[in-house]
């Protein structure tokens, strides 16, 4: 069974992918190899600020969108 990272969300940035029914989000890593890092992760689904995802890595990081 993969374990989960918990990261707390900082931020939301903006709304991302084709309808719009994605967010692009700051998070606080709180355990692990990367304990107190900040990255970017698209999420799917409601979210709010101080949320607590369960990220199966954090070593890769959301690109930044560019707008048309």
């Amino acid at each position: 069974m993969i374990e989960g990272i918990p990261c707390e969300v900082v931020e939301i940035i903006e709304r991302t992918g084709m309808a719009g029914e994605a967010m692009q989000v700051k998070v606080r890593v709180l355990d692990g190899n990367d304990k107190g890092k900040i990255i970017t992760r698209n999420v799917i689904g409601p979210i709010q600020i101080g949320d607590i995802l369960m990220l199966s890595e954090t070593q890769r990081e959301a690109k930044r969108l560019g707008r048309r």
